[in-house]
């Protein structure tokens, strides 16, 4: 967008609103890309896809996210520096999912060439499954965002010499702490205590219900119904089960 021949915001939400219809809403502007968010699902972050920008230079293939998340990974093998990505926007943007893309892609393609085990979790499994963890016990819905992130996060990923997956670690701050005693009408508290009372939670170890002595009621707790206590687009029953399986494979026993 830097080479548009009047640059100004007029022209900036023209081209962005006229790639959004064509269903391309990844946009180079200079070193950024600009994603909007279609708050749909498109067949854009498959394994299929990231072979197209696999050890591509940016110029080569349509403006993407996975392009700006190669070009960083080269740049860090080539000059044997760390490198960084800022993801911002607004509430509703799609941070927290664009996030989760790109530490996807870097666990594609940052990966061993060994046969990976059937039985023998692999580190790349593990960094993955660090999001649902997060997401509910650190995301909730607020009056935009169904699955907002209500804390900041600095995510460091650790690579061999050859560029392999060697670790990751993540440091959290600005946990929203008022929302677990008060939220607005329409919003709602952190995830986590909603799944907490949902039946699959019977299956697990002597039942969640029954270890933690809580009424299957979401109302006997004041502290986390005075707003919403449930999300249409969101099914704590199943996202419960992410969770648990997200436990798992980092290897929590029940």
């Amino acid at each position: 967008m830097v080479n548009l021949t009047f640059l100004n915001d007029a022209s900036v939400f023209w081209n962005l609103k006229t790639r959004y219809q064509a269903k391309m809403i990844h946009t180079y502007s200079g070193l950024f890309v600009v994603v909007v968010n279609p708050y749909k699902r498109y067949p854009i972050y498959t394994h299929r896809v990231c072979k197209i920008y696999l050890g591509k230079r940016r110029n080569e293939c349509p403006p993407h996210l996975w392009a700006v998340a190669e070009c960083a990974y080269r740049n860090m093998l080539q000059n044997k520096k760390d490198n960084a990505m800022l993801i911002t926007g607004e509430s509703g943007a799609g941070k927290t999912e664009n996030t989760k893309k790109v530490i996807t892609y870097l666990a594609m393609v940052a990966t061993g060439s060994g046969k990976k085990s059937e039985k023998k979790v692999s580190l790349e499994d593990q960094i993955v499954a660090t999001n649902p963890i997060l997401e509910s016990y650190g995301n909730a819905k607020t009056a935009r965002n169904d699955n907002s992130s209500r804390f900041g996060k600095f995510i460091r990923i650790h690579f061999t010499q050859s560029g392999k997956l060697a670790g990751c670690d993540i440091v959290s701050y600005l946990l929203e702490k008022s929302r677990i005693t008060e939220q607005q009408e329409v919003e709602r508290s952190y995830h986590i205590f909603y799944q907490l009372l949902q039946p699959y939670g019977d299956g697990i170890g002597g039942g969640l219900r029954e270890l933690c002595h809580t009424s299957p009621d979401i109302y006997d707790y004041i502290y986390v119904s005075q707003g919403k206590t449930k999300v249409d687009s969101i099914d704590d029953n199943e996202e419960l089960e992410y969770t648990e399986d997200a436990f798992n494979v980092l290897g929590f026993g029940e």
